[in-house]
């Protein structure tokens, strides 16, 4: 691993003034030493300047030197009237730059202020021991980074960390035995995104993250390959044993334009956050994966749970299970309104983008059992409450028909309820074979896919149209459980704002979400609703991810909504 990091304070040299006072005394006097400057990193070529306004200034002039050279100042900049300046010839892999700014007027310029430093940094390679990230410092993630066993990445709250773009599939893993804590906060969250400036940036533009515990999965034999065997970079996941594993915290993380075909259009890909086998001590909470390339938040097996998590404008499903996953998710927001071009070579465009796609086991890999007389165990059981998702609908000439709200399919199980399906171009609900029909057991269940308590609206169809291969899921009996608005647009209906970046998910008042919610969970996880989140599960009378009598929502600060 190559690592460069920190950033420290040191004192500048002090710069004389220039010019004198004028000989009126009553004249302008020299501003005062401009305070509180500071640096922070914008992308891998910019860094963002600030000070505080200093009396009298009518400009300043700002300086920039090599820290390794530190009384060697040029000007950047010009005279710059405002109080801040984006630096964008930052040249990588410098280590560190100084700064320090001074005020001007018609009397003349005051001293230099204490100069700050900058850092950039490059992390690469393994990770083998504890290390730390600060805020202060910007780091390019190049090439595979893998945190091995025993090691511990921290990362402090407000770190930018960018994924390299000229090495393909550049992405950030946490093997079975390491962790990473990443504790951002609403005000700083922690930022993984592209190295390309704002503009430029485009879905698999950088690989993305991939953890990977020591849960159960459902799949038998070993080794079990993560995706991305194609590129030799791939980890084996089979044989965990532990479902409360802890592989660290994700707290306050943006995870933006990642995602990468490691396959070379065969099926496999990084995901903006993909998920084996991780086991539910470890903790998702206030996440928002952006204009991703595959799956934004995708699982396989393993029972991490998860609660206020953002999937804004995915390239593929918003989430994803398989093989086995239990995991418990809370306050969910997916929001559809076009397909974004991904980076070239980076992947293609998905042909069935989804909200939900479920899967129990994939037959079409080793170690799944799926006949018409079992499937594998243990079933895939996740929990999935007050969620808002909404598609492009018409937005998008030509969204796949297959763009379905939710697939539920290969014999998964689960639990559905308080939740908004609207404006998919294909079906609401699709239960896609008898395999997952067949979990139909009723309220009171052990092995059961449960879905109620959910308002449809605006979609191409609410429900599939043939039974046949689900005959338990018929639309009479769907039909006591689900609340239908199809003809209704969304916003209308509900009182969202469906225009980014200024986007609301807050129900206005008198809306069918602000009522029908199931005020107990069902019957068949009763016990599973204890211990989340060091706390209890949070009943609500009300339909989607937002509660209408917020005066803030949970994703207001730390959330963007970017498309490039």
């Amino acid at each position: 691993m190559t690592l460069f990091s920190r950033k420290s304070l040191f004192a500048g040299l002090a710069a004389l003034a220039l010019g004198a006072c004028g000989n009126d005394s009553n004249g302008p006097s020299i501003p005062a030493v401009p305070s509180g400057l500071t640096v922070a990193p914008v992308n891998g070529t910019t860094a963002h300047i600030s000070w505080s306004a200093s009396s009298g200034a009518s400009s300043y002039s700002l300086q920039r030197a090599l820290k390794s050279a530190p009384t060697v100042y040029t000007d950047i900049g010009g005279a710059i009237t405002g109080t801040s300046y984006d630096d964008a010839t930052l040249a990588l892999p410098v280590t560190e730059y100084a700064y320090r700014v001074a005020a001007t007027n018609a009397a003349g310029t005051s001293a230099f202020s204490t100069a700050v430093i900058f850092s950039a940094g490059v992390l690469t390679g393994d990770i083998t021991t504890d290390v730390t990230l600060f805020a202060n410092t910007l780091y390019t993630l190049s090439g595979y980074v893998k945190v091995q066993n025993g090691a511990t990445l921290t990362i402090q709250a407000g770190t930018r960390i960018i994924g390299d773009t000229l090495v393909p599939g550049s992405s950030l893993w946490i093997l079975r035995g390491a962790k990473i804590q990443a504790n951002g906060t609403a005000a700083a969250p922690i930022v993984f995104t592209s190295g390309r400036l704002p503009g430029n940036r485009k879905p698999g533009d950088w690989g993305g993250i991939i953890i990977i515990g020591n849960g159960i999965i459902n799949r038998t034999g070993s080794p079990i390959q993560t995706e991305g065997g194609a590129a030799g970079e791939s980890e084996n996941y089979a044989g965990g044993t532990d479902n409360n594993d802890n592989s660290g915290t994700l707290r306050y993380v943006r995870i933006e334009f990642a995602g990468y075909d490691v396959s070379n259009g065969a099926g496999q890909e990084l995901n903006t956050l993909s998920s084996y086998a991780v086991g539910r001590g470890t903790t998702y909470e206030y996440i928002e994966s952006l204009s991703g390339l595959d799956d934004s938040f995708e699982y396989w097996g393993g029972a991490v749970d998860g609660r206020y998590l953002v999937s804004y404008e995915s390239g593929d499903d918003h989430f994803d299970w398989t093989e086995g996953y239990v995991g418990r998710n809370q306050f969910l927001i997916a929001f559809q309104s076009t397909r974004l071009a991904p980076h070239p070579g980076s992947g293609v465009l998905s042909a069935d983008p989804r909200g939900f796609e479920g899967d129990g086991c994939d037959p079409l890999v080793s170690g799944c059992t799926l006949t018409a007389t079992g499937a594998s165990t243990p079933y895939s059981m996740p929990v999935w409450a007050n969620f808002t998702m909404i598609g492009a609908g018409t937005l998008v000439a030509g969204f796949p028909a297959d763009g379905n709200g939710g697939v539920w399919r290969r014999g998964t199980g689960g639990t559905v309820y308080n939740g908004v399906l609207s404006r998919f171009t294909g079906t609401a609900i699709n239960i896609r074979d008898a395999w997952t029909d067949s979990l139909w057991i009723g309220s009171g269940g052990k092995d059961s896919l449960w879905i109620s308590n959910t308002l449809l609206a605006q979609n191409a169809a609410n429900l599939d149209n043939n039974f046949a291969a689900a005959p338990n899921w018929n639309a009479g009996r769907l039909a006591t459980m689900l609340q239908y608005a199809t003809d209704v647009q969304v916003d209308t209906l509900l009182g969202y704002t469906l225009t980014p970046p200024a986007l609301n998910f807050k129900p206005k008042a008198g809306s069918p979400a602000t009522t029908g919610g199931m005020t107990a969970p069902p019957a068949l996880v009763t016990n599973r609703t204890t211990n989340y989140f060091g706390g209890t599960w949070v009943n609500t009378s009300y339909i989607g991810a937002v509660d209408p009598a917020a005066a803030t929502p949970w994703y207001s600060g730390w959330t963007v909504y970017e498309a490039n």
